[in-house]
């Protein structure tokens, strides 16, 4: 195992060995306290993915000088597999499905208290800070990083915490007014999209969140999506986590 020490849940804790014994042996020992997202890459990665993991893990950190506001039990972790030489974890990323390098990097979900195997794999083709931040929303629960519209952020979570459609629908009507007032173009469009979920959500019911979810990432994760489509839907999924997973009550 390595010499890291676990100085803090947002920093990123190398799983590494000086021999050929995978070190992946090591995760059950974190996951006694922390649900983990495990980074699968190469040993040595660079790029604008390789630099939105370590934002990822300092925005978290960041998060955490807010007491009461995060979760303090996730930890960033991340696990190098190479090829040559000393083969270092390769075993254990076959088992995840992930020992093709021109995939990498690849993010694994794992809850604590249960077996790595059963971890929930980032499926997107977006692996940037935005993609991966709304990834550990969904999974974990909380915010590494600050939400697409936090004006319409406010909005949803009154919308998913409210009682009856009727105050809902006095939300929806909220959040056209809210979107009206947005100064960037950009923003406004975003906040339609706010806005027509909402409005599906009336029309369907609050499970719609969850099931819309659901569906595109079955879509996302085939393979078979086309490129003009898929930012699109990598977008909405960003506005349905902030329905599926909503900002606590504590910062309304």
């Amino acid at each position: 195992m390595a010499n890291n020490r676990i100085i803090h849940p947002s920093n990123p804790f190398l799983l590494r060995s000086s021999t050929n014994k995978p070190c992946a042996r090591s995760l059950p020992h974190l996951l006694r306290s922390f649900d983990v997202l495990l980074k699968i890459d190469k040993g040595h990665p660079y790029g604008e993915n390789q630099e939105a993991f370590k934002d990822l893990a300092e925005a978290h950190e960041e998060q955490l000088s807010k007491p009461g506001r995060i979760r303090s039990d996730f930890l960033f972790a991340k696990m190098s597999v190479q090829n040559y030489g000393d083969v270092q974890n390769q075993d254990f990323a076959k088992k995840l499905g992930a020992a093709d390098e021109n995939t990498y990097p690849e993010y694994f979900y794992m809850k604590k208290g249960q077996d790595p195997e059963t971890a929930v794999r980032y499926t997107g083709e977006d692996k940037g800070f935005d993609a991966i931040s709304v990834f550990i929303k969904e999974q974990a629960g909380i915010r590494v990083a600050e939400t697409l519209l936090p004006e319409m952020d406010a909005v949803a979570a009154k919308f998913v915490y409210a009682d009856d459609d009727k105050t809902r629908q006095g939300l929806a009507e909220e959040a056209s007014t809210v979107a009206k007032s947005l100064p960037e173009e950009s923003d406004r469009t975003l906040a339609e999209l706010y806005i027509k979920v909402m409005s599906k959500a009336l029309d369907k019911g609050m499970d719609y969140f969850t099931s819309e979810s659901n569906r595109l990432k079955r879509m996302l994760g085939n393979g078979k999506m086309k490129k003009d489509k898929q930012g699109a839907f990598e977008e909405k999924l960003k506005v349905l986590a902030s329905f599926t997973n909503p900002i606590s009550s504590d910062e309304l």
